[in-house]
């Protein structure tokens, strides 16, 4: 695999690899939400339970779309390795940095364009 000014041809190698079982995980997972939740639907009992099963739905949903975000992120990780854009820093263009892309290997910003998105969530949200 070819690198780029940020990663060797190894590093990617190996990034992409956790990207790829990271996906492989996730999609396991939404496969068994979608299972438990049909048979769950299939069980449904009285009235009391079906309060019950409207949240563990709605906990589900919520558990589901998280997944589903993070399936994108892999997806569009695995697109920048082959773009050869994968590594680099979306607002700053620098390099995210190895050891960071080993730990969150969906990241998108260095850790400092990062740490001033949070500062100014943070802000924000206190406004």
């Amino acid at each position: 695999m070819k690198g780029n000014r940020c990663l060797t041809g190894e590093q990617i190698q190996e990034l992409k690899e956790i990207l790829l079982q990271k996906k492989k995980e996730v999609m396991e997972d939404i496969k068994r939400g979608l299972e438990a939740n049909a048979q769950a639907e299939r069980e449904i009992g009285d009235i009391v339970d079906m309060s019950t099963d409207e949240f563990l739905r709605t906990f589900e949903m919520r558990i589901r779309d998280r997944e589903a975000k993070y399936l994108k992120k892999i997806e569009k990780a695995l697109q920048k390795i082959e773009d050869g854009t994968y590594g680099i820093c979306e607002k700053c263009g620098a390099c995210i940095g190895y050891e960071r892309l080993k730990l969150r290997p969906v990241a998108e910003l260095c850790i400092k364009c990062k740490l001033e998105q949070e500062k100014f969530e943070r802000k924000f949200g206190e406004e």
